[in-house]
């Protein structure tokens, strides 16, 4: 894989691509400014999921799931590079990129774009069932649907593994450029549009709620970006499949995936991180107090001078300590234990985690 491209090289593919009637325009620094604009993302990217480990403490950012954001990190970036493979931007020969197959549907469609397009999906399951379920986030029938997609998406690579390469992706040397078959192309953007309006659906379901974290305005931009986005690609291979023979679109098609990937991410991160960064104890006095403007003082026992208190341990462990069904996008489950009384926070949707109301949130 080179940045800097052989002239002779690309010229000779210039010269195949034309004695099959085709148009090629050969790679150059567009290509490689494509290249290396969105490595410098996935880089900032990289730094950026670095520093929200390392205040994965802080209620703000751990009310976004830091484990479900960091795998959405490394899920996109294996998209990233699937992208700069898949749309022809580098050259393949001598790299292990020209083992089409296994670059192609494992990295590129089942590490990458289907785990991404996984994980927002049951991003979205999570809101869906905190916020209008009210009820945690674990059992068989809330995994279900991650199970059932994970296990199609597993059958979709083994069976793409076994087939002959001719009937999925494969190297064509002419070209140096990974060519796929119609069949297999249909069977990644129907996976694709599968997620994407599930995902949709559970925002449309999730569309009502009023929360201090703002999911519902969080779900519409990863809805609509991904739908403009997936949308865009979509028209493009059907109209244009030799799309990555020519410079604007290979452009455009990488362009428009890796921003919108970027944009849902961040989407998500961006105000828990700034604030985290530039005004760490302000936004956090301001997020508690969203959280009693949002109604949950009572549910969380919150004195507007003294912040989070512990509730009372005279409750059974196990059981149910406070519900509130009169504000349904606000509310919480508490439980106790040996211990103290812990709380089921629906807000935090990262896995509906038991979180102490006395150490996790009250803390200054």
């Amino acid at each position: 894989m080179t940045l800097f491209y052989d002239d002779a090289f690309e010229e000779q593919r210039v010269s195949a691509a034309a004695a099959m009637g085709l148009t090629l325009e050969k790679r150059g620094p567009g290509d490689a400014a494509t290249v290396l604009v969105f490595a410098i993302f996935v880089f900032i990217n990289f730094l950026t999921v670095l520093y929200m480990l390392w205040n994965r403490n802080y209620p703000p950012i751990k009310a976004k799931n830091v484990i479900l954001m960091t795998c959405l990190f490394v899920s996109s970036a294996f998209w990233y590079v699937g992208d700069v493979r898949g749309n022809s931007h580098v050259q393949l020969l001598g790299s292990a990129f020209t083992d089409c197959r296994a670059i192609g549907v494992w990295l590129y469609s089942v590490l990458g774009m289907f785990t991404t397009c996984g994980l927002y999906a049951l991003r979205s399951q999570m809101l869906y069932q905190i916020f209008k379920r009210n009820q945690p986030c674990r059992g068989l029938m809330f995994y279900l649907p991650t199970i059932i997609y994970g296990v199609c998406v597993l059958v979709f690579a083994i069976v793409s593994q076994a087939i002959s390469e001719e009937k999925v992706t494969f190297y064509f040397p002419p070209l140096d450029l990974c060519s796929g078959d119609v069949a297999y192309k249909d069977t990644v953007i129907s996976f694709l549009w599968a997620m994407t309006l599930y995902c949709c659906l559970m925002y449309w379901r999730v569309r009502s709620i009023r929360s201090s974290f703002n999911e519902s305005r969080e779900m519409a931009v990863v809805s609509s970006l991904s739908v403009l986005g997936l949308l865009i690609s979509t028209i493009i291979q059907y109209v244009q499949p030799e799309y990555m023979l020519l410079m604007r679109y290979r452009i455009l098609m990488t362009t428009i995936s890796q921003l919108c990937v970027n944009f849902t991410w961040w989407s998500i991160m961006a105000v828990p991180i700034y604030n985290c960064l530039f005004n760490h104890q302000k936004y956090l006095l301001k997020w508690r107090a969203k959280l009693r403007d949002d109604g949950l003082q009572r549910e969380y026992h919150v004195d507007s001078s003294t912040g989070m208190q512990p509730i009372s341990d005279a409750i059974a462990p196990g059981q149910p300590a406070s519900f509130n069904d009169k504000t349904p996008s606000t509310q919480a489950f508490y439980y106790s234990n040996e211990s103290g009384a812990r709380l089921v926070n629906p807000l935090d949707v990262g896995a509906a985690i038991s979180i102490s109301a006395s150490s996790t949130i009250s803390n200054h």
